[in-house]
């Protein structure tokens, strides 16, 4: 069991080491959750390239390119193109969590990302039989793409052991940074130098641009074939797992993680949960800014930069390789600091914080560059100043109600597409003309919001579980038992309903108490109840 400091007590301990010992004492065993890692962080990668590819290919296709494309869609056209993806993907975001709590995060993931790919290798028929066809394939691409990264929280519900949360998701949540590292550059060089040119449209200016699409469809096939042969939805589902490590990662989670239980999502309790609101503001805020550069950063490269196509991609994929390198330290590093420094909630903040902030300082400094040298730089800096936000807002379900992180991810993750519909809007209208001075316009909007989401998140989140964690119905909630030391830990915020269900392992009644004789290694009490059981908050 876990203080919300992220201190194990004996017990935990003791699990921790002998599950290590056995690990090391088994060569060339690799652990099935690290494996899980990988395989999550090629598929976000593939999920990305398959998402941004359009961004850079678009720069080619159009007739405003030099040598002059094959379409003739003006700006506000190509902000509608790029912005249709987030049509579908914001109404596949509460249903994947929902599907995947039901049916499992494996398929729900595995056939999401299965007809981005087949939609992503029709795309070059789609657009030449029309703008409207194009769009209409970006929308249900968007419908495939929406259920990933609830689904993929679902999953981490279930095999992420407590102490092991940031490092593991920051893994699996590189992928999409390095999809984008790979994505922007290779499409920027097929749309020169590969294939996929008709007699008709051969003299036109970067004729090879579907290539990007058959390149990276087939890559997402390949991909596929792995994930559903490979991973599985929990440890107990695994056919290859150890014993000692299936052990350790369901004795590390609390048990109403490792049941199959049909517990009822407590929606009205998640709609009045400051917790859960202060995760949704700073997702809105961080995607405002990374939607803005994403879909519209090689807009910008040519506009104000000048850079080449071929060169264009590089450039732009810049920033999310530095970005992609810092997830995963900066992850390691929130654990550290849970383990033996600070309390979840803090650690929660402070990267937060620090991921919002930085973005928005140098978006600033990025539109009073006078040479493309320090835009470029700045730039990158923006992009990568957010990734200690990834160990920050981007987990927080996972800290205030496992169960319930994949509905809770959908929650926040649909709000966040909102950005990626009106983002590329905003930016398109606000930098009609490409000036630098518009494009200024632009990002000092973007920083505007970056701020306002980490004053929000400071004020009204958590790191601990919400008393609405394990459902909620009839019987009421009795206020959380704090530390006499520390208020914060061990207590979630005051309910504001009433209870349907309540676990007898997890929730005090009326005759519960604080045992004084019992305490965590960092003074916070235990609280027993008259059921089998105590909480010990995370």
């Amino acid at each position: 069991m876990l203080g919300d400091s992220g201190k194990e007590d004996s017990q935990g301990a003791l699990i921790h080491a002998s599950s290590t010992s056995l690990y090391e004492s088994s060569r060339f065993y690799i652990p099935a959750r690290y494996v899980l890692a990988f395989l999550s962080f090629i598929g976000f990668a593939n999920v990305y390239a398959l998402r941004v590819n359009l961004s850079v290919a678009l720069v080619g296709m159009v007739k405003t390119a030099t040598p002059p494309g094959e379409f003739d869609w003006d700006k506000t056209t190509q902000g509608i193109i790029l912005g249709s993806f987030f049509y579908g993907y914001i109404f596949t975001q509460i249903p994947g969590g929902w599907l995947a709590g039901r049916i499992g995060g494996k398929k729900v993931f595995g056939f999401g990302v299965l007809i981005t790919t087949v939609l992503t290798l029709v795309t070059p028929v789609a657009a030449r039989a029309g703008v409207g066809w194009l769009i209409a394939v970006r929308v249900v691409e968007g419908i495939g793409e929406g259920v990933t990264f609830p689904a993929m929280h679902a999953i981490w519900a279930r095999w992420a052991p407590p102490l092991e949360r940031s490092r593991l998701a920051t893994i699996t949540y590189a992928g999409p940074h390095f999809g984008t590292v790979i994505s922007m550059p290779l499409s920027g060089y097929l749309c020169v130098h590969g294939f996929g040119a008709t007699s008709a449209t051969k003299d036109f200016g970067n004729p090879n641009w579907p290539s990007v699409f058959y390149v990276f469809g087939s890559a997402g096939l390949v991909w596929c074939v792995f994930w559903f042969l490979l991973a599985a939805d929990s440890p107990a589902k695994h056919p290859r797992i150890s014993a000692a490590e299936r052990s350790y990662i369901e004795t590390s989670i609390a048990s109403s993680q490792s049941d199959d239980v049909d517990v009822p999502v407590p929606w009205s309790a998640l709609a009045r949960s400051p917790a859960q609101w202060a995760i949704v503001v700073a997702h809105f805020c961080n995607n405002w800014g990374f939607y803005t550069l994403l879909t519209c950063l090689p807009t910008y490269m040519n506009d104000v930069l000048k850079f080449k196509i071929s060169k264009n991609g590089l450039y732009s994929a810049l920033p999310y390789f530095v970005y992609g390198i810092l997830i995963p330290i900066v992850g390691r590093f929130a654990d550290y600091l849970r383990e033996n420094h600070l309390s979840t909630t803090a650690v929660r903040k402070i990267f937060t914080v620090a991921g919002l902030l930085l973005p928005a300082t140098f978006m600033i400094a990025t539109g009073f560059s006078t040479t493309r040298n320090t835009a470029v730089a700045f730039l990158t800096l923006a992009v990568a100043g957010a990734s200690p936000a990834v160990s920050g807002f981007n987990i927080n379900h996972l800290d205030i109600a496992p169960r319930f992180a994949g509905v809770l991810m959908g929650i926040s993750n649909m709000f966040a597409t909102i950005p990626g519909i009106v983002g590329p809007l905003v930016a398109e209208s606000v930098a009609r003309d490409g000036t630098a001075h518009q494009w200024r316009n632009v990002l000092i909007i973007s920083a505007e919001i970056y701020t306002f989401g980490a004053f929000f998140y400071v004020l009204f989140s958590s790191g601990v579980p919400q008393w609405w964690a394990e459902g909620v119905g009839d019987i009421p909630i009795q206020p959380s038992i704090q530390s006499s030391k520390n208020p914060e830990k061990g207590a979630s915020h005051q309910p504001w309903g009433r209870a349907t269900s309540v676990t007898p392992l997890l929730y005090p009644t009326d005759d519960d108490h604080v045992d004084e004789t019992e305490e965590e290694s960092d003074g916070d009490p235990v609280v027993s109840s008259r059921f089998s059981g105590s909480i010990v908050y995370e």
